[in-house]
């Protein structure tokens, strides 16, 4: 019996398993649509140097190639290829570029509600959290409708294991926080402030001579193994425990424009390669920061320094207070963001 078969058709059943990472082999059909592929250009914020580089943003690329047959070839850009990374924001607005895998903190001066996005300090624990904050509890709407205004398009959260400080001397209680100079970014830093610490910023390609020369006493980027990369375990000797926050998030943006003309199979294919990614993030913070957590102590002769638990409960109420603060500023975005993180503490009984 003959059937009638599309290429569209064939990258719909496979979405799945090229999703997975699985390698899918799609048969030469004739395509539906027009054969000229669509050529996009992808900017990270990320150093080509460190390891999630290749293993979670290349391989985001690779796989919506994989998914769609070739059809939608995305090729990865370092930081600046483009345009400086505060800029990128608004070069996917403009259309300079398509699509980006970036840090939300960048822009909170000109969406404030991606601060929610990120993540808040001494919020969610676990990834299980976030992810019912975004798609169960309705969020992700939010944040759309949002990035919508400059003509972005949110396309996914992209997590980690959690927040990590690594600091030249320990920090234990809240009195330790006073006069610490701590390289902080967002909404993050409106908190280490309330903390009577003061936060400073860098670049990413500097923050390692400021904690070698005593410019700042603590940085943050991301996960223990993500900062691991940028070597910040040979210019401190402590790692903050808990987690700043128990996941982080980064995002993964492009043009609305673009979006709006995609095939609804490739948008599809977007989203789950998107949240495989995620998933990747995850796997990969999560595995290496054990391995490096252990080498921190044993190679480098580091140690863990735990923030006891009035500490940590002072953290997180500072931590709602700058997310009042941005509700009552942004009353359009941050305070439907912010009501629905509070509701999702109080079930959790951390309020």
């Amino acid at each position: 019996m003959a059937e009638n078969i599309s290429r569209r058709n064939v990258i719909k059943a496979g979405v799945a398993a090229a999703a997975a990472g699985a390698a899918t082999v799609f048969p030469k059909v004739a395509s539906a649509a027009s054969n000229k592929k669509i050529r996009w250009r992808m900017q990270t914020h990320w150093p080509t140097g460190v390891g999630y580089y290749k293993d979670v943003y290349v391989k985001f690329c690779d796989r919506v190639r994989a998914a769609t047959g070739g059809e939608l070839d995305i090729t990865p850009l370092p930081p600046g290829a483009i345009v400086p990374t505060k800029d990128v924001f608004e070069a996917i607005g403009r259309g300079l570029f398509e699509i980006s895998l970036i840090w939300p903190a960048y822009w909170i001066g000109k969406v404030p509600v991606a601060g929610h996005i990120n993540g808040q300090l001494f919020t969610w624990e676990r990834a299980a959290e976030m992810y019912a904050y975004f798609y169960d509890m309705g969020a992700i709407d939010i944040f759309r409708q949002a990035y919508g205004e400059h003509n972005v398009r949110f396309v996914a959260p992209l997590p980690m294991t959690g927040l990590a400080l690594y600091s030249r001397r320990p920090i234990r209680t809240l009195d330790d926080f006073k006069g610490f100079k701590v390289r902080s970014t967002g909404i993050a830093a409106q908190v280490f402030q309330k903390a009577g610490a003061t936060p400073v910023f860098f670049p990413g390609a500097e923050i390692y001579q400021a904690l070698q020369t005593g410019v700042c006493d603590g940085a943050h980027w991301g996960t223990v193994s993500t900062a691991w990369d940028m070597k910040f375990q040979e210019v401190t000797d402590y790692i903050v425990l808990p987690y700043l926050a128990g996941i982080n998030n980064g995002e993964i943006i492009m043009n609305q424009k673009k979006w709006d003309e995609l095939p609804d199979d490739f948008k599809a294919i977007i989203e789950e390669c998107a949240a495989s990614t995620g998933i990747d993030f995850l796997r990969w913070s999560g595995y290496n920061d054990a391995i490096d957590i252990e080498k921190f102590q044993k190679e480098k002769m580091g140690e863990l320094s735990y923030m006891d638990a009035d500490t940590v409960a002072q953290m997180r109420k500072f931590s709602i207070e700058v997310v009042d603060e941005y509700s009552k500023k942004d009353p359009k975005y941050c305070a439907k963001a912010g009501e629905l993180l509070k509701d999702q503490l109080k079930m959790n009984g951390r309020i």
